[in-house]
């Protein structure tokens, strides 16, 4: 998987659970739950109000101190 699609499953993840996607999930895994919480999230008007704190946790994970993105 590219970073931009890691990114945007661990956001669906954030959105759903509340944490990014633990580091011993394989790719296989990842898919998975990327196509389930899309189908899961699709239509949800609400889901962006769960987005708190990922940019910044995402960033985090990747080693990025930029704090430009809250």
């Amino acid at each position: 998987m590219s970073t931009e699609e890691l990114k945007e499953a661990n956001r669906l993840h954030w959105i759903v659970k509340g944490h990014l996607i633990p580091d011993c999930w394989n790719e296989k895994s990842i898919q998975d739950m990327y196509r389930s919480y899309f189908a899961r999230i699709w239509g949800n008007n609400e889901a962006i109000y769960h987005e708190d704190g990922f940019e910044a946790a995402w960033n985090e994970k990747m080693g990025n101190t930029n704090s430009d993105n809250t």
